[in-house]
């Protein structure tokens, strides 16, 4: 199936960018959809699939803030095969919904364990050890998780260089868990560097078959941009290195 890739714009912030000004993106323009700010509102759901509907799972898909990250569970729906999820966020977005009835930016893996029956296991790169004391002991048979700490070791490489699996996977990149030299967002960052990252991706992409791929963690658009647009160059520029490096390795 052909590739797309698209911007799905919540808070018009990537019109304070350009780092996808020399790539084909369709522009999915959600601004006008109530109910979608860090949680999802059950209407809100059914339109963002709707507008995503025409677009295959294939392709870069940016995401806007860290606050619509549940984005990524409405493409993994699109997967028609069995499929492991690999996640880069300082976050492991697998927290007990505080309102059940909707979708949240902090709760959106779990559910996807939960919901999607082709998603086989998930892989969550770069939080502080901390994040995973919490985690339900249902889950963690299907979860692999690789701590900041961890990877300041060197057998944590070497186990990852050893990881084999026949599934594709789904790859979903919240740039928090970069230090704020390379990403400027919403939330509480990490502490990995934009090199390290990408020697993750190759890593992963050396012996998985990627099927999708998704960016988020803007810094969205509100009056610090009046005052100081350094955030935005920073991640601009971030954005601008990850889409070539990933258009490259495609």
């Amino acid at each position: 199936m052909t590739q797309k890739n698209v911007i799905m714009d919540f808070s018009r912030v990537y019109e304070q960018e350009n780092f996808y000004r020399h790539t084909h993106f369709d522009w999915i323009d959600c601004t006008d959809i109530a109910g979608t700010s860090c949680y999802c509102t059950a209407q809100a759901a059914a339109e963002i699939r709707r507008r995503i509907q025409a677009y295959p799972v294939q392709g870069i898909h940016f995401l806007d803030s860290g606050d619509y990250h549940y984005v990524s569970e409405f493409w993994m729906e699109k997967v028609q095969e069995p499929f492991n999820l690999l996640l880069f966020d300082y976050h492991s977005d697998m927290q007990p919904p505080k309102f059940p009835e909707l979708l949240s930016c902090g709760c959106w893996v779990k559910n996807a364990m939960e919901q999607n029956p082709q998603l086989q296991q998930v892989c969550i790169v770069g939080p502080d050890e901390s994040a995973f004391a919490g985690l339900a002991q249902q889950y963690r048979g299907r979860l692999l998780c690789v701590s900041l700490q961890a990877l300041q070791e060197q057998e944590t490489w070497k186990q990852l260089a050893k990881l084999q699996s026949s599934l594709p996977v789904y790859i979903s990149i919240d740039k928090d868990v970069l230090n704020t030299y390379f990403a400027r967002t919403d939330w509480s960052q990490g502490g990995l560097s934009l090199p390290v990252l990408e020697r993750l991706l190759s890593l992963f992409e050396s012996h998985c078959r990627v099927i999708g791929i998704d960016i988020c963690g803007e810094s969205k658009a509100d009056v610090r941009f009046l005052l100081d647009n350094r955030e935005e160059e920073i991640n601009n520029a971030s954005n601008l290195e990850l889409l070539r490096f990933l258009l490259k390795s495609a």
